[in-house]
């Protein structure tokens, strides 16, 4: 399991991010990504996601940075700057979007935690401490469409879905009808 920890602030100014498919190399399973407190900045994704599938057998945990003027282009489901998914606890804690912009298809959202069970445990999918603000949230199509933050957990009643001291200011949701939007 994979741990990556962030020991500088990140300019991608000028570069592309190509995602990165977790779920290609099953040795590629990421346990936790540590941002020590640092920026990503101007991140372009032509792609789903900053991870497409950024996945874990086990619990998987993404803290403590921040993700500033970053912009996401593409018409698949799950479209965000961090789209977390495992089949054990997901947690983003202190995970923060500013100045950004998401265009996808549906189930749009900076930020995305989702869990698969597939075990009889209980499972929890969390967001603690992360704040979204000034950021455009765009979805083409109706399923899901568009939100400050998303989780999501596949299972049973048990299993659980938190949200703690988070906030979503001057986001901006565009749907193609205004149902879809949370």
């Amino acid at each position: 399991d994979v741990v990556l920890k962030l020991t500088a602030d990140i300019n991608f100014a000028g570069k592309t991010w190509t995602p990165v498919d977790s779920h290609a190399d099953s040795a590629f399973e990421i346990a936790e990504i540590n941002g020590n407190g640092h920026t990503i900045s101007n991140m372009t994704i032509n792609g789903q996601a900053m991870f497409r599938r950024f996945a874990g057998s086990g619990d998987v945990v993404v803290k403590d940075i921040t993700f500033d003027n970053a912009t996401v282009n593409s018409t698949s489901i799950n479209t965000s700057i961090l789209t977390v998914q495992s089949y054990q606890n997901v947690l983003l804690d202190n995970v923060d979007v500013k100045n950004s912009a998401i265009n996808g298809g549906y189930k749009v959202a900076p930020l995305i935690a989702t869990v698969y069970n597939e075990s009889s445990s209980t499972v929890t999918a969390t967001l603690k401490n992360c704040d979204v603000e000034i950021v455009t949230v765009k979805a083409t199509s109706y399923d899901f469409c568009t939100a400050g933050m998303v989780a999501f957990v596949y299972a049973d009643d048990n299993d659980k879905i938190e949200f703690e001291n988070c906030t979503v200011k001057d986001v901006k949701l565009i749907a193609p009808d205004d149902g879809y939007k949370a």
